[in-house]
Formats: C-alpha cells, structure tokens, sequence
C-alpha cells in the first residue's frame, strides 16, 4: 500500500504493479526507497548503518554488475537495511513525541 504523498493517477494499476515488483527483496527494497520519494539519504544509510561508501551502496541498491558480477545485498545485509529503517522509524516517533510535548 502507497502511503506517500503524490497523487497516484491509477492507484489500482498502481498497486498491481507495486505487488509485483515486490516478489523479491531487490524489487522491494527498490520500491521501498522509490516511494519514500527521497526523504531517507542513502549515503548516510551507507555510512551509519553499514560503514560502507555511498558508492557502495548504490551498486548493492541498483544491482550493477562490477567485475561481470552482479552486486546485490546479502541475506545478512537485507536484514541489517530492514534494522536500519526500523531504527530510523524508532527516532522520528521520538522526535515526534518531543515536538507534541514541548511547551510553546
């Protein structure tokens, strides 16, 4: 389900074609990022949850072929990326609840 903010012209094509993408973990991953419409920097992703350069990153994120290898996360390094977006969720509540409860 899209919970971002642009208008989606079909939301039902849209859908069937956001379900497919999502077969696998480099589909969703990719349309993960794609629909967070770039709210989260993926160099500091790279960086803070990894130790790793944004270069890095984007070649596992967009599959590039180095080496005639296909560069892609691990089963380990999905995982890591699904702890980071959890972590990152965990800090923005925090800061929301700061916001709600300061005084004006």
């Amino acid at each position: 389900m899209y919970l971002g903010t642009r208008k989606i012209l079909d939301p039902q094509k849209y859908e069937e074609r956001r379900k497919a993408c999502m077969t696998e973990k480099a589909g969703t991953v990719e349309v993960v990022f794609s629909e967070l419409e770039g709210l989260l920097n993926k160099s500091q992703i790279a960086a803070q949850y990894f130790g790793k350069s944004q270069g890095w990153f984007s070649q596992k994120l967009n599959g590039c072929i180095s080496h005639n290898v296909r560069q892609e996360f691990t089963p380990e390094e999905y995982h890591q990326l699904a702890d980071a977006f959890r972590h990152i969720a965990r800090r923005l509540e925090a800061h929301a609840d700061e916001i709600d409860n300061a005084p004006l």
